[in-house]
C-alpha cells in the first residue's frame, strides 16, 4: 500500500491506495513540474526587498525569463520544482508519524 499526497492543493490531498498490497510500503508525492512565483514575492522572502543592487539582479534574471517565454501575464516568473532529499524523520524526535 501507498499514501499518496498531493501537494498542489492546499492543505494537500492524501490518500491510501492498493490498501490491500502489504508486501511494500511508500509516500508518492504528486507535484506540479513548475511552481510560478512573484518576484516581489521572492524579494520579501529573499529579506532583500530594500536592496536597490539585489533588486536590479532580480529585474534582470525576471527580463531574461520573459524574453525566453517563461513569464506569464501577471509577472510571475516559472520555476523548475525539483526533489529534495532529506534525511528520514526519526519517530523518537518527532521528525516522523
Amino acid at each position: 500500500m501507498y499514501l499518496r499526497v498531493d501537494i498542489r492543493q492546499v492543505p494537500p490531498a492524501v490518500e491510501v491506495c492498493e490498501r490491500d498490497d502489504f508486501t511494500e510500503f511508500k509516500v508518492v508525492l504528486a507535484a506540479a513540474a513548475h511552481a510560478w512565483v512573484e518576484p516581489g514575492v521572492l524579494a520579501e522572502l529573499a529579506g532583500r526587498a530594500e536592496d536597490l543592487a539585489w533588486r536590479d539582479k532580480l529585474e534582470a534574471m525576471v527580463s531574461y525569463a520573459r524574453s525566453k517565454g517563461w513569464a506569464d501575464e501577471r509577472g510571475r516568473v516559472r520555476a523548475h520544482v525539483e526533489p529534495a532529499t532529506v534525511m528520514d524523520g526519526d519517530p523518537q524526535d518527532g521528525g516522523g508519524r
